[in-house]
């Protein structure tokens, strides 16, 4: 008898550079591995377990997102960002969000709706109660407009740069922005009318709103510089 053939979906398998990856990745932006550590090779090895290849191949993918930094026969190492590294990252993060949710919101059916919902409902927490998982809980909304774009482009673009901004707040702890409950509750609304525009201009609007709020902050901190 012949054997049949299956009528399962084959899974998607991982390559091996893309598993390295995400497991440098997530080291990086976790801190484990930190800011101006160089990686040498041998030890990549030991660690992950696989041979140069797929972690050369990584560690490219890494400086494409801006994230590791390479001088021929010197170094190979985390890179180090800067305040106004920051601040780009920050800023081109937000100019996605309000593309990703002008393009996005418009098209969302009533399950991706409801999704959206628990994310702001656990953001709201997070901010309440000042936790910093806050960030995440932005990165996720983010990531989710862009998921939902229904461009390509966009979503291929986005990826460095969200894990471009994961990375270099970490070397800004102090910036955290609690009061989005009223641009939260905004976004709900406009997202439960589709209204694309409103909710793009929500985004604008608490983008605005943490950039006076780091600009206090740094103010605050400089005057303390000042007179220490």
């Amino acid at each position: 008898m012949p054997v049949p053939k299956s009528s399962m979906e084959p899974s998607p398998r991982k390559l091996l550079r893309d598993v390295v990856l995400e497991k440098m990745l997530a080291a990086i932006q976790d801190g484990t591995l930190q800011a101006g550590e160089r990686l040498n090779d041998d030890e990549l090895v030991a660690w992950l377990g696989v041979s140069r290849t797929p972690i050369r191949e990584a560690i490219a993918k890494l400086v494409d997102f801006g994230l590791v930094e390479m001088e021929a026969n010197r170094y190979t190492r985390v890179v180090s960002p800067t305040r106004e590294q920051y601040d780009d990252a920050f800023q081109l993060l937000f100019g996605f969000a309000e593309l990703a949710a002008r393009w996005a919101v418009p098209n969302l059916d009533e399950t991706a709706v409801q999704q959206l919902s628990k994310l702001l409902d656990q953001a709201r927490e997070h901010a309440n109660a000042e936790d910093r998982a806050l960030n995440d809980d932005a990165g996720a909304l983010i990531a989710f407009l862009v998921e939902h774009s229904g461009n390509e482009l966009l979503i291929k673009t986005a990826e460095g740069v969200v894990n471009r901004a994961k990375f270099v707040r970490l070397q800004q702890p102090e910036f955290v922005f609690w009061d989005v409950e009223h641009g939260l509750e905004s976004f709900r609304a406009a997202a439960k009318a589709r209204d694309g525009e409103a909710a793009g201009a929500v985004i604008r609007g608490m983008s605005r709103a943490m950039a006076e709020h780091m600009a206090e902050i740094r103010a605050a901190n400089a005057d303390a510089d000042a007179t220490a």
